[in-house]
């Protein structure tokens, strides 16, 4: 309770905040705000989904079969910031007509490839970019033993709910190469700005590999600091169709797996300046991606 200089009689309150002979019941501070999923209003949300590209499945598993069950999957999630990979062509057209986000995005020919969704009502963006996985971070370019270009796009929020600014960027690191995994881990480490931010995606490796403890030298990983933890701990799932060629082949690989080798733990939301509420990994009742949609519920320190 607030004390005036002509209020005198706290003095003599007892903890309950009742004065002697007081028998009215004294009122307790106000409940935190909470949010119609339950969150409180000072928790934020951000998870990462490699969504699987358009144009490489036919039948029930071509595009046009599955968003709708993407769409729902990020919807259960709910979250106010969303790392996506494996966006091209027409996806995020698609996405923008069912979701409703504002993005981050940086398209090449192909498509954004990695861009980022938020909530225009609570977030504000202050700063932009993409860079390659790439020596300078040049865009466009497969570099080291990559079988692919890839692209990190990042975005800088002003969250108005809380006054913090928080840093976000959407990764993902490339499948075949090791050498590229590596040195892609050393240059995001390299381009973390001062302050809380979020590293969220595909990383194609497992706990305890060389790139995923190059990045936990500075990152926290939600999964493990998280005071709640839900869901499998596998987040690649694969199509269930008998057929594993779409899984990533680890071979013992120490860029891609530890010594317990070969989980399925390869999507990650890392991140520094917060405390983590929550890790979900949410698993759809439909073949929505390849991929499991992964939550960190965390708090600005």
């Amino acid at each position: 309770m607030q004390q005036s200089r002509e209020d005198t009689s706290w003095m003599s309150r007892d903890r309950s905040g009742a004065s002697p002979g007081d028998q009215s019941v004294a009122l307790a501070d106000p409940p935190p705000e909470v949010r119609a999923d339950g969150r409180s209003g000072e928790t934020l949300g951000v998870a990462t989904y490699n969504v699987r590209y358009a144009g490489i499945d036919e039948a029930e598993l071509a595009w046009t079969q599955r968003r709708d069950g993407v769409v729902r999957a990020i919807d259960q999630a709910n979250p106010d910031i969303l790392a996506t990979q494996e966006v091209w062509l027409e996806q995020l057209p698609d996405l923008q007509e069912r979701l409703v986000y504002e993005w981050v995005a940086f398209p090449d020919a192909s498509g954004p490839h990695t861009p980022i969704a938020y909530r225009p009502e609570r977030l504000v963006v202050t700063d932009k970019g993409s860079f390659g996985v790439a020596p300078d971070g040049e865009r466009g370019v497969i570099a080291w033993d990559a079988q692919f270009q890839r692209t990190v796009t990042h975005a800088t929020f002003h969250d108005t709910q809380t006054g913090q600014t928080v840093t976000v960027f959407s990764v993902h690191l490339d499948h075949s190469g090791s050498i590229a995994r590596l040195n892609g881990a050393h240059l995001l480490t390299d381009r973390i700005p001062d302050g809380p931010c979020v590293l969220a995606g595909d990383y194609n490796c497992e706990p305890g590999s060389d790139p995923y403890e190059q990045l936990t030298t500075t990152l926290n990983d939600t999964r493990k600091t998280a005071t709640h933890r839900e869901g499998p701990r596998e987040t690649y799932a694969g199509f269930d169709t008998g057929d594993d060629g779409d899984k990533p082949n680890t071979d013992g690989d120490p860029s891609r797996v530890s010594d317990e080798t070969n989980s399925g733990q390869l999507d990650h939301v890392l991140t520094r300046g917060f405390s983590v509420v929550r890790h979900r990994v949410y698993t759809p009742d439909t073949l929505a991606s390849d991929h499991r949609l992964v939550m960190a519920d965390v708090i600005a320190e």
